[in-house]
């Protein structure tokens, strides 16, 4: 199938992506009807036709079984990463090297899991998901086993915080990259199963971490879920490759495609700008409670087992509310800011408040409101900062952002370790890291207040997409 046009050698060239379906002489008239429509602005116009069906090898039962593979992964990568806390009093006491120093090395991991997804990302589109996860799965076993026999914190700031951060984000990343290609009809649903991982994964492997703790010490806790993380190595067998029927046709092309990996003009969106600081700042003090949380109890009184189940409440909060915000997302007279916005002032209000909590049933309240507030603004702020921008912006904005977040994320509970050591109490840190996420909530307020703007498309763009979305629509019915 072919379309010709005038091409207008000084514009500079725009493509369009139809999928069609079923009735190829309709479609071929509707893409015809939109070259016409960009031949009428004299703008160059490249189109590009998919002729796409449902693979056999979607929407299957084993789309299922890589699906639960996905989840299992994720549970145990994320919820021993996150559950870092428990094994801290642990090492400070051996090592005596200082809560911030200590504190580095949960940090490095946890940012881990999002910081190298770039690399992760050009590795996957050579390899493939198999090898990635496998391998990802090999390293975080090699760097446990040796993370459990470290001399000493530098050891483990690079066999746990950079080897184990590595490997982790391997297997975490590859959930999201391949799992979509195995479904069509429930890819939404699949996707939403595999969000759950750092919360479900709290749940279930902080009382497991917390056993094998007391049964073996840090050093056996390290080297049984090198055990657990190896199960993770079967699993990434699932992703056998999937070929997708989809015959590539390119119609009409003269003009050399435009690649830049940076495009200046992302700042120019206010919103996006906004967005990204407001969680670059709330992150800073997000994950500085739960890393020091333990050895905070224990110097109130508390049991290390009473403390280490405070992490169950969390999880199941950040689990359960996580669905939840995804649906009032598609609300359209709900706006979704001010709901982050109140969850991440909570959280603020209740850290400032911490240190006057005095039984056992106020710091379960403050888990609670801890993971509902995880998975509200973890949620949230991706979506505000996805609608934030144009299509062709997506890719780059989502990722300054998550890689930014992370270095905060990384930077925020050593930063609190420094000012414990400093002060010699953890009152004036629950302070700071409060301030902060106060901070974060004002500017996630300031984000509601500026309007979507009319217009993150040009005119062209506009009127071509609005007959490109017909053609979509004619090709599915």
């Amino acid at each position: 199938m072919t379309s010709t046009g005038a091409m207008s050698q000084k514009a500079k060239p725009t493509t369009f992506t139809c999928c069609l379906l079923d009735d190829a002489e309709m479609a071929k008239q509707s893409c015809q009807a939109v070259l016409q429509s960009a031949n009428k602005k004299e703008k160059a116009t490249q189109i590009v036709v998919f002729k796409e069906t449902v693979s056999p090898g979607q929407d299957s039962c084993w789309s299922w079984v890589v699906c639960f593979a996905a989840v299992f992964s994720n549970v145990v990568i994320c919820g021993f990463t996150y559950s870092y806390g428990i094994l801290f009093p642990a090492l400070l006491d051996e090592f005596q090297q200082g809560k911030a120093n200590t504190a580095w090395i949960g940090s490095i991991a946890m940012a881990g899991v999002g910081l190298y997804g770039p690399i992760i990302g050009k590795v996957y589109h050579r390899f493939g998901a198999r090898t990635v996860a496998f391998l990802g799965s090999i390293i975080c076993v090699i760097s446990l086993i040796a993370t459990s026999q470290a001399p000493n914190l530098y050891v483990m700031l690079a066999t746990y915080g950079v080897l184990f951060g590595f490997g982790s984000c391997s297997v975490y990343m590859i959930t999201f990259m391949a799992v979509p290609r195995y479904f069509v009809r429930w890819r939404s649903l699949s996707l939403g199963l595999i969000a759950m991982g750092p919360g479900g994964g709290l749940f279930i492997m902080s009382p497991i971490v917390q056993a094998l703790f007391e049964r073996f010490g840090w050093r056996g806790t390290f080297l049984a879920m090198a055990g657990v993380v190896s199960l993770a190595c079967v699993m990434a067998f699932v992703y056998r490759p999937i070929t997708l029927e989809s015959d590539k046709v390119e119609l009409h092309s003269d003009s050399k495609t435009d690649n830049k990996f940076w495009d200046f003009s992302i700042v120019k969106h206010k919103k996006f700008m906004l967005c990204v600081t407001a969680g670059v700042v709330f992150y800073l003090g997000h994950y500085t409670p739960t890393v020091h949380m333990v050895r905070f109890l224990e110097d109130r009184g508390s049991s290390e087992v009473k403390a280490s189940r405070l992490y169950i409440y969390s999880g199941i909060a950040s689990l359960l509310v996580r669905p939840v915000i995804g649906r009032v997302n598609d609300l359209t007279w709900v706006n979704p800011c001010y709901i982050y916005t109140v969850a991440a002032a909570l959280e603020g209000v209740f850290t400032i408040l911490l240190p006057f909590a005095s039984t056992q049933f106020h710091f379960v309240i403050y888990f609670v409101f801890y993971g509902l507030a995880d998975g509200t603004v973890g949620c949230g702020i991706n979506i505000a900062i996805l609608n934030g921008l144009p299509e062709r912006l997506k890719p780059l904005g989502f990722g300054i952002y998550n890689c930014l977040s992370c270095i905060t994320s990384a930077c925020g509970p050593a930063l609190g370790g420094l000012v414990a050591d400093i002060s010699g109490s953890y009152v004036p840190v629950f302070h700071m890291v409060g301030a902060i996420m106060l901070a974060g909530a004002a500017l996630l307020l300031a984000v509601s207040c500026i309007k979507n703007p009319d217009k993150l498309r040009t005119e062209q763009e506009t009127d071509l997409w609005e007959m490109l979305l017909v053609v979509e629509k004619c090709s599915v019915v």
